[in-house]
């Protein structure tokens, strides 16, 4: 589980994944934008109905091909 806020992949991949959320404790009105999809991470925002950033926990599951060879 992770909280709103950058989140850095434990591998980098070889292309820029898919990226999906599967959020948890959302109010009515809340939602997210995922943002600065890269080969090594991405952000994730949430936002309730007011537009004021709020902290929710989230699950990600990233799809892509290959890793980053070091």
């Amino acid at each position: 589980n992770q909280t709103s806020g950058a989140v850095t992949f434990p591998t980098a991949f070889y292309g820029t994944p898919s990226v999906g959320i599967t959020a948890q404790d959302m109010q009515q009105g809340d939602y997210f934008t995922v943002s600065s999809v890269s080969r090594t991470g991405f952000t994730v925002t949430f936002r309730n109905s007011g537009g004021s950033i709020v902290t929710r926990t989230f699950d990600y599951q990233a799809v892509g091909h290959g890793r980053q060879i070091t």
